[in-house]
């Protein structure tokens, strides 16, 4: 169980060094401000589309595991 957490974890914090190290590389840049801030508005809405993928196969998992869960106890 800790295992599972620990990859988790690690997979937030990978997505978030992925997210600050593009962000990071479009503001330097040398483009003009409203290009940076439409790549900027892309990454963010891809980063949000791919959490939302994690947190809905965290739901899942969880909800597998409640399910093994009851069919031990009962």
């Amino acid at each position: 169980m800790e295992q599972d957490s620990r990859c988790g974890e690690m997979a937030v914090m990978f997505l978030a060094g992925l997210a600050v190290g593009a962000a990071a590389g479009l503001l330097l840049a040398p483009h003009s401000g409203s290009y940076t801030r439409r790549q900027l508005q892309n990454l963010a809405e891809d980063v949000t589309e791919r959490m939302v993928g994690l947190v809905g196969d965290a739901k899942d998992a969880v909800d597998e595991a409640v399910e093994k869960g009851k069919g031990i106890v009962s």
